[in-house]
């Protein structure tokens, strides 16, 4: 894959800062190559593209992390998350550069680009209108969380197809809060805008995406167990009793996100 010549997976994990500048990079070109391709489906395409770039990568640091957890059972490592933190900066670092990549195209691109984008975040401001309640969206983000693991498990890095379309709507909703003040600040507003539009989304959004990335986590270090491991064997019961610890810590930051934003 020409991703892993540019950033050797076994190093990513020191490098999120390169992670988020080459999904950056990856997020436009692969919407500009939907918009070219197939201009009418260029919202979706664009995520498809970017997963296609991205799952390879990603696998390969879910074996890496399940290599740590085969450590960990012979007792060479330490906790669970010390394990495993690196792994998600390097998610934090890619989804944010999808996101700040789909706000900047969606301020200076055709906003067709982005359609289904749009159209969701249209439905989020009708469900903002009538107030959510702590259960609406308690059982709607841990839909989404038992969906991250559910495809990881099945599919590896499967999950980076949700992580890429949330990492959008949010791009669109970032671009859309700079687009709004460009008539008080100018252009002043692409640069303050950007910030201000993820900060707004900051305290529920930080705990809710966590979630997510834990719970992709979970679920991809087990399906690489299920490949590599015996089912009886000590490495393997490690990685199913860490898959489940990460399931009960992403449920709790889903408690602590949907309390937030009901507030």
């Amino acid at each position: 894959m020409v991703l892993e010549s540019i950033l050797n997976p076994k190093n990513a994990e020191d490098k999120p800062l390169h992670v988020f500048v080459i999904a950056f990079a990856y997020s436009i070109i692969s919407a500009l190559l939907a918009k070219h391709l197939f201009p009418e489906q260029s919202s979706i395409l664009t995520i498809a593209l970017i997963t296609i770039v991205f799952v390879p990568f990603f696998q390969k640091l879910f074996e890496i992390e399940e290599e740590a957890e085969d450590e960990a059972a012979r007792g060479k490592k330490g906790n669970l998350f010390g394990r495993h933190k690196k792994i998600i900066f390097v998610f934090s670092a890619f989804f944010v550069g999808v996101s700040v990549a789909v706000a900047i195209m969606y301020l200076f691109l055709p906003r067709d680009i982005f359609t289904l984008q749009m159209d969701t975040l249209k439905g989020f401001s009708g469900a903002a209108i009538q107030r959510g309640s702590f259960e609406m969206f308690f059982l709607n983000n841990s839909q989404v969380m038992i969906l991250m693991f559910i495809l990881s498990t099945m599919f590896g890095a499967g999950a980076i197809l949700i992580l890429a379309w949330n990492a959008s709507v949010i791009g669109v909703y970032v671009g859309s809060v700079a687009q709004s003040l460009t008539g008080k600040l100018g252009a002043v507003a692409y640069i303050y805008g950007v910030p201000v539009g993820l900060g707004s989304l900051a305290l529920h959004g930080i705990p809710e995406i966590l979630a997510y990335f834990i719970a992709g986590l979970a679920g991809g270090i087990l399906s690489v167990g299920v490949i590599r491991e015996n089912i009886l064997s000590k490495e393997f019961k490690l990685i199913f009793r860490d898959s489940l610890a990460m399931l009960v810590v992403a449920e709790a930051l889903i408690v602590v996100a949907a309390f937030i934003e009901a507030a």
